[in-house]
């Protein structure tokens, strides 16, 4: 077996039953209510507790990155086994995530000899929970570390998120709304659609209803395949929600029915890194192509 360990940081939005299940690390991201505690999202944090602050006191949550030391102290018992290392970041235009395990790795490298591997994904949440479950298909099939990282470094390209956030306020507070701004003046009672790509947050689409919204989310992720000419049995996908889970059925027949496709695995629910900067009432689908594509 390929003698080395995935880590990711919790932006992965991977269950913890999943995680443990399929050896995978997760180094979490810390969220805060009051700007002084900071708890370690779903290991100091309940999903059910961030969203009660978030929804019924309307609580406006903090994010904090992982910390150097935190990658320090997740890497260190794999390299003390001479494993080598994937990890795994959300993109770098939403988090330093990424620049905190560089720094790591840097550090760690003056003292042990193993490979490091930090991946940049341009993703968050679940299409970047699909890459880093194809890294674990590629790794269970025999895939050596720097070919699981090649591979990856490339898929990346080939991988969207088409979401639907109830209001534009979250992403405003959080200063993550980027070329949304255009939009947001005044009439934050939109529901934007909204595409992350290479690793950068568009504008996909803007409409007033929710109903109105699926549909359209639908239509661009048919699109997608349309236009780039490419076929989605070669794709696997994931719907998420913050907290409209029955939202998600529907959602999943209908992009079932357009695209002509059943590659999707169990939906889930978008965790509170995310959700702290996108908000409730978001939902969207998550899709990325199949490492087979690549060798």
């Amino acid at each position: 077996m390929p003698n080395f360990d995935i880590f990711t940081d919790g932006s992965v939005d991977i269950p913890l039953k999943t995680a443990a299940e399929k050896s995978i690390n997760i180094i979490p991201f810390y969220i805060s209510f009051d700007y002084k505690n900071y708890y370690k999202e779903l290991f100091e944090i309940s999903r059910d507790d961030f969203f009660d602050k978030l929804i019924n006191k309307e609580l406006f949550p903090k994010t904090s990155l992982p910390s150097i030391q935190d990658y320090i102290d997740a890497f260190t018992p794999s390299l003390e086994k001479q494993k080598d290392i994937i990890c795994f970041t959300i993109t770098d235009t939403l988090s330093g995530s990424y620049q905190s395990a560089l720094s790591a790795k840097d550090i760690l490298s003056e003292k042990y000899k193993n490979n490091i591997y930090v991946l940049n994904t341009w993703l968050a949440t679940g299409a970047m929970q699909l890459m880093v479950l194809e890294a674990c298909k590629m790794r269970d099939n025999g895939l050596s570390a720097k070919k699981v990282y090649d591979i990856c470094a490339k898929m990346k390209t080939d991988s969207r998120i088409m979401f639907m956030v109830g209001a534009l306020t979250h992403l405003e507070k959080g200063g993550r709304i980027g070329k949304l701004a255009a939009i947001s003046g005044g009439i934050l009672k939109i529901k934007p659609l909204i595409e992350l790509k290479n690793g950068e947050i568009d504008v996909a689409g803007i409409v007033r209803s929710r109903k109105n919204g699926l549909k359209k989310l639908i239509e661009i992720t048919e699109e997608y395949f349309t236009k780039n000419k490419e076929n989605p049995q070669n794709y696997v996908f994931t719907i998420g929600t913050t907290n409209t889970p029955n939202e998600v059925l529907p959602f999943f027949e209908g992009l079932k029915e357009k695209l002509k496709c059943n590659n999707f695995i169990s939906p889930f629910y978008i965790g509170a890194t995310i959700a702290s900067h996108t908000g409730p009432d978001t939902v969207g689908v998550c899709f990325l192509k199949k490492y087979e594509n690549y060798i």
